[in-house]
C-alpha cells in the first residue's frame, strides 16, 4: 500500500472513531470533534499535528474566555461587538503570517465567534456550547493521536502535506500579514452589512460561516478560488445525493461512522498531492457540515438546511474571492515596493 493510502486510512479512521465515540457519549455536535481531526490531519508531520492539537486546545480555552468577555460587555451594543469581532479576526489573520503560534490566534477568534453568536449572545446557552466545544475538541485530538501512534507509527515523522500558501516568495511576513488582515476586515464588514440590512435567514449562521471561511481562506491567493469553488459544487452534489438516498437508511452509530470513513478516505486519497491540501481540507469540512443533521442524537433529514448551508458557502466564497483579488491588486504593488 502506498504512503498516501496509509495516510488516508489513518485520517478516515480518526474521523470515524471521533464521530462514533461522540454519538456513544450522547454529545450533540460530533462534527466539532471531526473538524479537530481534519485540521490536525492537514499538518506537515505527526509531531507538527500534535503541536497543532495542543494549539487547538489552547485556542479553544482562550476563545471561550473571549466569548464571555464579548457577551458581558457588548451583548446589547452591536457596533462595539462588531468592532471587537473584526479587530480580533484581523489580528488572527495578521498572525497567520507572523507567529509560529498563529493557530492559537485563529482558534481563539473562531471559537469566540461560534460560542458567542451560536448562543445568541446569551450567557446560559453560550456556557453550554463552550463546555461541549471543549469536550468535542479534546475527543478529536485524542482519537487522532491514538490512531497515528498505533497504526503505521513509522509514518509519523513523514512530511506528507504542504500548505499551498506557504511560499510567500520575496514578500515579508509582515507585509503578507497586513494583506491578510485587510482582506479579513473588508470581507467581514461587507458580510455583516449584508446580514444586517438584507433578509438573510438562518439567524447568526451566515456571519459565523463568513468568519470561519474568511479566517481560513485569506491565506490563499485569489487564483485558487476557481478550483476551490468547482470542488465545492462537485463534492456537494456527491454528499447531498448520499444525504438524501443513503443516510436515512443508516440506523446505527457504526454505520454512520463507516459512512464518514469511506467519504473521508476518498477525499484524502483523491487529493493526495501536497499542493492539493486546501482541496482535501475543504472537502472534509464540507462533508461534516452538509451532513451535520445526521449526527444529531435524533437525526433530522431535511434537505433545506444543507442546501442553505451550501448557498451560504458559495456566496461566502464568491465574496472572499472578489475581495482577495481586489485587495491583492491594490496592496501588493505598494507592499512590494
Amino acid at each position: 500500500m502506498t504512503v498516501q493510502g496509509k495516510q488516508a486510512i489513518k485520517v478516515a479512521l480518526s474521523l470515524a472513531l471521533t464521530i462514533f465515540l461522540a454519538l456513544s457519549f450522547g454529545w450533540e455536535k460530533p462534527y466539532w470533534g471531526g473538524l479537530a481531526v481534519v485540521v490536525m490531519a492537514t499538518a506537515e508531520s505527526y509531531s507538527h499535528a500534535l503541536s497543532k492539537g495542543r494549539q487547538r486546545l489552547l485556542g479553544t480555552v482562550l476563545g471561550v474566555i473571549l466569548a464571555f468577555v464579548w457577551i458581558s460587555l457588548f451583548a446589547q451594543q452591536r457596533e462595539l461587538f462588531f468592532l471587537s469581532f473584526v479587530t480580533t479576526g484581523a489580528i488572527a489573520a495578521y498572525a497567520s503570517a507572523q507567529s509560529r503560534f498563529s493557530y492559537v490566534y485563529k482558534m481563539t477568534f473562531l471559537v469566540a465567534s461560534i460560542v458567542s453568536l451560536s448562543g445568541g449572545l446569551t450567557e446560559q446557552h453560550s456556557f453550554y456550547l463552550a463546555i461541549l466545544r471543549g469536550q468535542e475538541t479534546l475527543l478529536g485530538v485524542i482519537c487522532f493521536s491514538v490512531v497515528h501512534s498505533v497504526l503505521w507509527p513509522s509514518m509519523n515523522q513523514d512530511s506528507s502535506t504542504a500548505s499551498a500558501s506557504g511560499s510567500i516568495g520575496l514578500v515579508s511576513p509582515h507585509r503578507t500579514g497586513l494583506t491578510r488582515a485587510a482582506k479579513f476586515i473588508v470581507i467581514n464588514s461587507a458580510a455583516w452589512l449584508a446580514w444586517i440590512y438584507l433578509p438573510i435567514p438562518g439567524g447568526f449562521l451566515f456571519p459565523i460561516l463568513m468568519a470561519s471561511l474568511s479566517n481560513a481562506l485569506v491565506e490563499f491567493p485569489a487564483r485558487w478560488f476557481n478550483q476551490l469553488m468547482l470542488l465545492v459544487i462537485g463534492w456537494a452534489v456527491v454528499v447531498l445525493l448520499q444525504y438524501v438516498l443513503l443516510l436515512p437508511q443508516l440506523t446505527a452509530g457504526w454505520q454512520l461512522a463507516l459512512f464518514y470513513f469511506a467519504n473521508c478516505f476518498v477525499a484524502w486519497r483523491l487529493f493526495h498531492r501536497p499542493e492539493q491540501l486546501p482541496l482535501r481540507m475543504l472537502g472534509a469540512q464540507m462533508l461534516l457540515m452538509l451532513t451535520m443533521t445526521a449526527q444529531y442524537l435524533r437525526p433530522v433529514y431535511d434537505i433545506i438546511l444543507p442546501l442553505q448551508m451550501l448557498l451560504y458557502m458559495l456566496i461566502a466564497m464568491a465574496l472572499i474571492r472578489l475581495v482577495c483579488a481586489a485587495v491583492e491588486q491594490m496592496l501588493e504593488p505598494q507592499l512590494g515596493a
